[in-house]
């Protein structure tokens, strides 16, 4: 129950689940970003997974302030793993995911939970999202790599026009939405086997599922995203590994024939990736057989050439000429997941 502005208590509309993991220096800004909401009815759960900072100290100082917080500990189990928790600990029929980290703008609660209140055949609606560097925290950027610039499409539907867009990316960026709680309740939690890329497969399953996503950039009602050295998907090597795994998992799930095209493709590709940022690690081992697995599984023949050429040039002395050949033959697909992976959204 939250406390409305005449003093009563009002059940909460909104739940927001907050992972949060030694980021005690930002989860004060996510929370006031909170507060700043023109909806009151929100309840949040920050979940700390763990820290060895000030995050509890931090968050239990600001729920003394506000009774619609509350602190809940566990150990480290990362980020997925909150969510459930916090999930299991809040009950309104809309929930917000909110990173410790990241921020949303004063109307978004108020205006996407009145959308779906009046929009009951819509399970996610989702708008715009912004990054920003911690050091200049008022930029507000496309993104953290390369042209700054539009991407993220804006779908709006269900069935094959949500899921074949994003099994190739991830454009629903998980601060940006609110889902209905019926929704969680019918496709599961979030998978604890595929942290970052866990928000990801989620929306996966749902369009699998048939949910009707909507895309609506009201205004003030941006997802604020921040960038700093300890971003989740500042590494390249385990958001590839990650992507890896959740393609496996798709592999196996999906029954849409376009979809598994595309998920077999993406497989093959980022079984590559993966074994390049093995190889630039140092694993040698490591890298070529991922490489390999990577031309194995690849049915298009100058691609399945390209990685047999990397898995080759990777052993020889030095590195200029497997990344040579790697940055010369490598496809757009390649090219996007690395862009993915270098901070322009997963």
């Amino acid at each position: 129950m939250t406390r409305g502005a005449a003093g009563t208590f009002e059940t909460p509309l909104v739940s927001v689940v907050v992972p949060a993991y030694n980021y005690g220096a930002y989860v004060g800004a996510a929370l006031e970003s909170l507060r700043a909401q023109t909806l009151a009815r929100w309840e949040c759960v920050v979940v700390d997974d763990g820290s060895a900072d000030e995050t509890p100290r931090v968050v239990e100082e600001f729920a003394l302030r506000d009774p619609r917080v509350r602190l809940v500990r566990q150990q480290n189990r990362r980020q997925a793993a909150a969510r459930n928790n916090g999930l299991s600990r809040t009950s309104a029929p809309f929930v917000q995911f909110l990173d410790a980290d990241d921020l949303v703008e004063p109307r978004k609660l108020e205006q996407q939970a009145a959308y779906l209140q009046s929009h009951p055949e819509v399970d996610i609606v989702y708008g715009d999202a912004r990054f920003f560097p911690t050091e200049t925290p008022h930029v507000r950027l496309y993104t953290m790599y390369g042209e700054d610039k539009p991407w993220q499409p804006g779908l709006s539907g269900r069935g094959q026009e949500m899921l074949v867009p994003l099994v190739r990316r991830n454009t629903v960026m998980i601060g940006s939405a609110l889902t209905r709680r019926r929704l969680i309740d019918r496709v599961g939690p979030f998978d604890e086997a595929l942290p970052p890329v866990e928000d990801w497969e989620f929306w996966v399953r749902c369009a699998h599922a048939g949910a009707r996503f909507r895309f609506e950039p009201f205004p003030e009602s941006l997802s604020l995203v921040r960038s700093h050295a300890a971003s989740a998907s500042k590494s390249n090597l385990r958001m590839a590994a990650a992507e890896v795994r959740m393609r496996r998992k798709l592999a196996g799930m999906l029954t849409d024939a376009e979809a598994l095209r595309a998920n077999a493709e993406l497989l093959a590709e980022m079984e590559g990736v993966w074994g390049a940022e093995e190889v630039r690690a140092g694993r040698l081992g490591a890298g070529v057989y991922r490489l390999g697995r990577a031309a194995l599984l690849e049915r298009r023949p100058r691609h399945k050439l390209k990685w047999l050429a990397c898995a080759l040039a990777a052993p020889l002395p030095g590195r200029r000429l497997f990344e040579r050949v790697y940055s010369s033959s490598i496809s757009e697909a390649a090219a996007d997941a690395l862009r993915r992976l270098r901070g322009r959204g997963a």
